[in-house]
């Protein structure tokens, strides 16, 4: 698979999602997604992507202000 950016090619790599909402930022190291070499453009596979909304929407219920979370930890 290409980039669909700029065609590079993608290797599996760990990236940090960064969620920025209205109150609160949530970080989720470790997530698992494919990532272009030359632009560094990230894909996200359809399961990774439910794990990251449904951490999402339980991280966002909680009132701090800046959440960091493992997705490994999240995901088990």
């Amino acid at each position: 698979m290409d980039c669909f950016i700029c065609k590079g090619k993608l290797e599996e790599k760990k990236v940090n999602y960064i969620a920025d909402l209205e109150d609160t930022i949530i970080i989720i190291k470790g997530v698992p997604a494919k990532v272009c070499t030359q632009c560094g453009e990230q894909y996200f596979d359809d399961e990774t992507t439910e794990n990251i909304e449904r951490i999402v929407n339980q991280l966002k219920q909680v009132p701090i202000e800046v959440s960091i979370v493992n997705y490994k930890e999240q995901v088990a």
